[in-house]
């Protein structure tokens, strides 16, 4: 065999027997190193878990520790009596009258916490009951109307009411004697005044009548001469010349009483003024289910 031939040869051989060993070392080495790969991934994948059931416990943490700042007194005897005369207290400032307020005992609930139940009952105007409502939930407290019912008193203008009230004692409650001094920001609004919407539109009616104000509808918006015209319905009215009322911006609406002066007429939507508070009325509606706008509007 000639000497190039037989180095052709061998050069081959060494080729495929390289081939073949890399195969094996590949082989070799490849297996644990995608099965280090593999178990890096898992343990990425629980550490990533852990960290977000950490952030989890922290933040149930915070929680905890906001409502431990709310809840009543860590002592449930201690809370029942403070609770109760936070109640009256309430109710005095507020003005009602014929008052009764009585608690029940603490309730355990699974070791947890436990729950007190307030039955409250007084008597007052709409006006009064709103303000008690504003402070109520105003208060920091953890506490919640369960129900509220309410009976008009004929010509009085007066409600008689009747409420059931939850309140909750944390037994990590950061005071063991006292209320907390905290405040809520469960309100919508932070000023009584905001409410007295509710007042003005008073869905219990005047003096036990009906108010005329629920048959006054907002019928239609019209181009009259290129100028819009708010047409409202009184279906109460016994005048025909009364029973549709055709009126610009800057006229009033009269009926009954009810004084409003129009102030903005656009698409569907009429906003007028009525006892210093603007109105948002759509058509379709009457003038008890026109919609409060809020001062920053």
């Amino acid at each position: 065999m000639r000497p190039h031939r037989l180095k052709i040869l061998v050069g081959v051989f060494l080729v495929v027997l390289l081939a073949t060993l890399s195969g094996r070392i590949a082989a070799v080495f490849q297996g644990p190193l995608e099965t280090r790969r593999s178990i890096g991934a898992r343990r990425a994948k629980e550490l990533e878990k852990r960290q977000g059931e950490l952030a989890g416990a922290r933040r149930d943490a915070q929680e905890l520790e906001f409502w431990e700042k709310r809840s009543l007194p860590a002592d449930p005897v201690m809370a029942r009596s403070a609770y109760q005369a936070w109640l009256l207290e309430l109710i005095g400032r507020v003005d009602l009258s014929k008052q009764a307020v009585t608690l029940g005992e603490a309730v355990p609930r699974g070791g947890l916490y436990w729950t007190i139940a307030a039955s409250v009952q007084a008597r007052g105007t709409l006006e009064q009951w709103t303000a008690f409502l504003f402070e109520f939930y105003r208060a920091g407290h953890l506490h919640q109307v369960r129900s509220m019912t309410f009976t008009p008193l004929g010509r009085k203008d007066l409600l008689d009411a009747s409420l059931v009230i939850e309140a909750l004692v944390l037994p990590r409650a950061d005071r063991k004697d006292r209320l907390t001094a905290e405040s809520s920001d469960r309100l919508a609004f932070d000023k009584l005044d905001d409410y007295q919407v509710i007042v003005y539109r008073n869905l219990f009616g005047r003096s036990g009548v009906s108010d005329p104000t629920d048959q006054t509808y907002l019928t239609a918006v019209n181009q009259v001469n290129g100028e819009p015209q708010a047409w409202f319905t009184v279906r109460t009215a016994t005048d025909p010349d009364q029973a549709l009322l055709k009126l610009r911006q800057g006229e009033t609406l009269e009926i009954g009483q009810f004084r409003g002066r129009v102030l903005e007429i656009a698409g569907e939507d009429v906003i007028f003024e009525s006892d210093g508070h603007r109105w948002l009325i759509t058509i379709g509606e009457n003038l008890g289910q026109a919609f409060a706008l809020p001062p920053e509007f």
